[in-house]
């Protein structure tokens, strides 16, 4: 039975090793993009230099997307043919109580309500966030193949669509940043409630105190389901 003071398994190692690859990538796409961005301004000269160039920057740019891809995919197919997956992703499907957990919270912080709403194991902040990054990479991902396979898009696509596709890549990259790198940050590891870093990320483990106190819902089904395999 699980006790108090003991950790739990919230995010296991196939879930880890997608975030922190999905990070990595990210992360080399969106300085490498910037650098092509932004590439007449003194950052985006430096990063160029660095890398050793223009070919070495959209060689180290391509190779970053097809990690970004294949972990999409791997993803993709872990949610749909593995059952724990499956019924995790369950969970983070937004519903109409996030709504009310919205306005519930907006409340609470404005003094309106006395205490948080009992979210489930993903608030409505983590599901925008998932599916916030669902969406932009899946546009960033088709917007970067048209634009790397140009030759063959300007068979089938207007080039003013190819132009328009190459600035909306840019500068959704510059937003994908803000949103993964800035605010998400600020929620996982500046929230003064497990700063200077939440370890979910890296071991997968949460203790049960905090788990009661964020995610009560899960808490007490887990305690359920403990009390439940301790008879």
């Amino acid at each position: 039975m699980v006790k108090e003071g003991e950790k739990v398994l919230r995010v296991n190692l196939i879930f880890r090793i997608q975030h922190i690859s999905l990070m990595v990538s990210a992360l080399v796409l969106a300085v490498t993009g910037y650098a092509l961005l932004m590439h007449k301004s003194e950052a985006g000269k430096f990063i160029i230099n660095f890398l050793g160039g223009y070919e070495s920057r959209a060689l180290i740019h391509r190779i970053s997307a097809i990690v970004l891809i294949a972990v999409c995919i791997w993803h993709y197919l872990y949610v749909l043919f593995s059952k724990k997956a499956h019924d995790e992703f369950l969970k983070i499907i937004p519903s109409i109580s996030d709504v009310k957990d919205f306005f519930t919270t907006i409340a609470y912080y404005l003094g309106g309500k006395k205490s948080f709403p009992n979210f489930d194991k993903f608030n409505f902040i983590q599901k925008f966030q998932y599916w916030g990054v669902a969406v932009g990479m899946t546009a960033m991902i088709m917007s970067g193949l048209v634009l790397w396979f140009k030759d063959i898009s300007m068979a089938v696509i207007p080039k003013w669509a190819i132009d328009t596709l190459m600035a909306l890549h840019g500068y959704e990259g510059v937003v994908t940043f803000l949103v993964l790198f800035i605010w998400h940050q600020y929620n996982v590891h500046l929230n003064p409630s497990v700063f200077p870093m939440d370890r979910v990320w890296l071991d997968g483990m949460i203790d049960v105190e905090r788990l009661r106190k964020e995610h009560p819902l899960e808490y007490d089904r887990l305690m359920s389901e403990s009390a439940k395999g301790g008879r």
